[in-house]
C-alpha cells in the first residue's frame, strides 16, 4: 500500500489579500507502507540529535513547522541561521535519500476570486466552493494521473491490449487534522470526474494531527518551499531546487482560469 501524506502552505482563509502568501500549495509525499517504519526511525534519531530529545517530549518543539524553522520564530527564535538550515537539510534529506516522489497542486488566490467573480460555465464545479476545494481537486486529478502511469510501467503489452488493471498497491491519502482539506472534498471530486484513472485510490481520506506525523511534516517543508518558489521564482531557492533536481518533486499541477 502506498499513503500519500499532505502537506500544504499559504492558506489565508478566503482573503486573496496577504502579499507574502499569494498561492494556496499542497503537497502530497508518495510513501510505501515498506519505508514508514525507517523514516520514523531516521526521524526520531535526527530529532534527538538536534534536540537532545525524542519527537513529542515537552522539552522540543511540538511538531516542525516550516516556516517557524525556516524564519526563526516560536521556538527556534533563539536559533541560528546555520543551525536552522542544518534542520530543514536534515528534514529532506530522509525523503531525498529514499527518492520518494512529490505531487503537489496550487491555485493563485487572487486569481480564483477574480474568476469566480467573472462566472463562466467552463470553471469547475467546484468554483462554487474556496481555494481549496478547488486546489484539493486538482490535486487529486494529478495523484490519480501519476499513480495510473506508475501501473502503467508494470503492466506487459498482453495487458494493456487487453485493458487489464492490475492492482498490486492501493493508495491511502492522509490529511493532517485540522486543516483545509474537508471530507467531502473527495466526493465532489468522484462525482466531477467521468472516469477516474486509477480504481486503486481509497475513496476516503485519513486524518491524523500533524504534529504527530512525520510524513506530514515533511510534505509540508516541501509545499512551503514550493509556496516560496512560486513568490519569486527568479530569487534563491536552494531547497526546492534540491527538491526538484533530486527528483522529489515529480507533479507540480497549476489551477487555470
Amino acid at each position: 500500500m502506498y499513503l500519500v501524506y499532505m502537506g500544504e502552505s499559504g492558506d489565508t482563509g478566503s482573503s486573496a489579500n496577504d502579499p507574502a502568501q499569494q498561492d494556496l500549495v499542497y503537497a502530497g509525499l508518495v510513501v510505501h507502507e515498506t519505508q514508514y517504519i525507517a523514516m520514523n526511525g531516521e526521524y526520531d534519531a535526527m530529532h534527538r540529535r538536534h534536540f537532545g530529545c525524542p519527537p513529542g517530549s515537552p522539552e522540543g518543539p511540538m511538531g516542525l513547522k516550516p516556516a517557524d524553522v525556516y524564519q526563526g520564530r516560536g521556538y527556534f527564535r533563539s536559533w541560528s541561521p546555520t543551525k536552522r538550515a542544518e534542520l530543514v537539510q536534515d528534514c529532506l534529506n530522509i525523503l531525498m535519500r529514499r527518492e520518494l516522489p512529490v505531487v503537489m497542486s496550487y491555485v493563485n488566490k487572487a486569481e480564483f476570486n477574480k474568476a469566480k467573480a467573472n462566472p463562466n460555465p467552463q470553471i469547475p464545479a467546484t468554483m462554487a466552493g474556496s481555494p481549496a476545494e478547488i486546489a484539493v481537486d486538482r490535486f487529486l486529478f494529478a495523484l490519480n494521473l501519476y499513480l495510473d502511469e506508475m501501473t502503467l510501467v508494470t503492466m506487459n503489452p498482453d495487458q494493456m491490449m487487453q485493458g487489464e488493471w492490475p492492482a498490486q498497491d492501493y493508495t491511502l491519502i492522509v490529511a493532517g487534522n485540522g486543516r483545509t482539506v474537508e471530507p467531502d472534498f473527495m466526493a465532489k471530486f468522484l462525482d466531477s470526474e467521468l472516469e477516474i484513472p486509477t480504481p486503486t485510490v481509497f475513496e476516503a481520506f485519513c486524518y491524523v494531527k500533524s504534529e504527530d506525523s512525520v510524513c506530514t511534516q515533511l510534505a509540508d517543508f516541501c509545499a512551503y518551499f514550493t509556496r516560496r518558489w512560486l513568490q519569486d521564482p527568479d530569487g534563491a531557492h536552494n531547497y526546492f531546487d534540491a527538491l526538484r533536481e533530486g527528483g522529489a518533486i515529480q507533479v507540480i499541477y497549476q489551477v487555470q482560469f
